[in-house]
């Protein structure tokens, strides 16, 4: 790599990882803050913007994203997603309790906010895509899965209503040493 290019890269990392580091301590105010920063500036771009000039800048993204692509080897890019690997999973590992918390929140709500933007048959080809990357789910898991991928949005509340109803009333007919038992699975699970 040219030395030039490698100092912009390392600047432009070094960037990113700031701002990395500042979302992972940002509460959840400034992280919704955050967000309708982004969607109000996206809001007030789209209707200034003419539906040519949106596919121009999209088309003009894409190239360039596609180009830097390309400059890069495979074994360099290799090299970057294993090293980003590490230090995602090391800042992970060096969370606390609540900035977990707050990190699963924010990927929550941002898988909440594209699925809500997705069409029913967008919805429906994920669904199915989803079932055909899974290995080892027996026949009746894909049976499931597969009548779900299908099921409308009115469908999939009503089995989630009944699924809280059935859930709520096993635990309120549950005993105290199973409820305690079931508690203390819970929090094992999450210090993994």
């Amino acid at each position: 790599m040219v030395p030039k290019r490698r100092k912009l890269l390392g600047r432009r990392t070094a960037a990113a990882s700031a701002a990395t580091a500042a979302r992972a301590s940002e509460t959840p105010e400034q992280t919704f803050l955050r967000f309708s920063r982004m969607a109000s500036s996206s809001a007030a771009r789209l209707p200034t913007e003419s539906a040519a000039a949106w596919t121009e800048r999209l088309s003009s993204a894409a190239s360039t994203m596609s180009a830097r692509r390309a400059r890069f080897s495979f074994e360099e890019r290799s090299l970057q997603n294993s090293q980003d690997a590490v230090h995602v999973a090391r800042l992970r590992a060096s969370q606390s309790p609540a900035q977990k918390t707050l990190r699963r929140l924010r990927d929550a709500i941002v898988k909440a906010c594209s699925r809500s933007l997705e069409s029913p048959e967008q919805t429906t080809s994920r669904r199915l895509q989803s079932l055909g990357t899974t290995q080892g789910n027996r026949p009746s898991s894909l049976s499931t899965a597969s009548a779900r991928a299908l099921e409308s949005p009115a469908q999939t509340t009503v089995r989630r209503v009944r699924n809280a109803r059935s859930t709520a009333s096993a635990r309120a007919a549950e005993k105290s040493e199973v409820r305690r038992q079931r508690l203390e699975n819970i929090s094992n699970f999450e210090l993994l």
